[in-house]
């Protein structure tokens, strides 16, 4: 009988004052990193780049992980994940994550949603219920009122707009509307990234001096969408927008020298943005977070 592989799923570090929790909700095993990664590149070209990586072609893993910030004051969730819209085995585990770092859902202050696609949204609520009983959850005036208007979605997208006016649409009236540029939590700020989505947002935490941000679905592959952001990702709305926000953001996190979090980066889905030629690379983080701040 072939043993069952484990692999960890929770992952905590310290930025500031606030206790980071990288969940591993879940993962796809694929077999078309093209044009998954780069719809607008040539095959050989992104097999060209996978064997500079010493990545398999054409299979990849794309993995999916929600981060939880714990403030002195608040418990934030940022994007729980596919919850029970999950689509397969491999996904839906985020609860058992939250429950693995400490924490329990009732803890939960705030759900940030940077987002309205199904790996973000589906585990807001359950049958009108909100999976988070004591949570506000937060998301971005523009991007809910796109999905809520319903006009101009692809055929790629309808089973997400389906989705969001069964787990979103029933909450309106407890919903708190952000834009870019405003405070969620004290030193949690909201920024534009739009593209991916309509009002697709990142976010940076700032706390005791230190910085994090959280790239959320601005870069979905931790090689292709550093070394060429102009590439286009088979699941960006459009397209055109996603790749100029990509550049900027990867541009911010290098010259303010931020680490960063991605949502769909290997886990645990935290390091470094450098350049490298016209493009950037991701640096995964080693130990740096395990040390005490001298």
């Amino acid at each position: 009988m072939q043993q069952e592989l484990k692999r960890p799923t929770v992952y905590q570090f310290r930025v500031g004052d606030c206790v980071i929790t990288n969940v591993l909700e879940g993962y796809f095993h694929r077999g078309d990193l093209h044009p998954f990664v780069a719809t607008n590149a040539k095959a050989s070209e992104v097999e060209a780049l996978a064997a500079k990586y010493r990545l398999p072609y054409p299979e990849l893993e794309h993995n999916f992980v929600p981060s939880i910030i714990e403030t002195p004051d608040k418990l934030v969730v940022i994007d729980p994940g596919f919850g029970a819209a999950a689509p397969a085995a491999t996904t839906g585990w985020f609860m058992q994550g939250l429950q693995d770092a400490g924490y329990a859902a009732g803890d939960v202050n705030v759900v940030l949603i940077s987002h309205c696609h199904p790996d973000h949204i589906g585990n807001i609520s359950k049958d009108g219920v909100p999976t988070f009983p004591n949570a506000e959850i937060v998301i971005g005036q523009k991007e809910f009122e796109f999905w809520k208007q319903g006009k101009g979605i692809s055929e790629m997208r309808q089973p997400t707009l389906a989705l969001f006016q069964k787990v979103v649409l029933p909450l309106e009236e407890h919903l708190t509307m952000i834009q870019p540029g405003d405070e969620v939590v004290s030193g949690l700020v909201a920024l534009d990234s739009s593209g991916h989505s309509a009002g697709h947002l990142v976010f940076q935490l700032t706390s005791a001096g230190q910085r994090i941000l959280f790239l959320n679905d601005a870069t979905p592959h931790y090689v292709a969408s550093f070394a060429n952001p102009d590439w286009h990702f088979a699941m960006d709305d459009d397209p055109e927008k996603a790749a100029v926000s990509r550049r900027n953001v990867l541009e911010f996190a290098v010259s303010e020298a931020i680490p960063v979090i991605g949502f769909h980066l290997p886990f645990p889905s935290v390091g470094y943005v450098e350049r490298q030629g016209d493009g950037y690379e991701f640096r995964p983080a080693s130990y740096q977070f395990n040390l005490p701040v001298s």
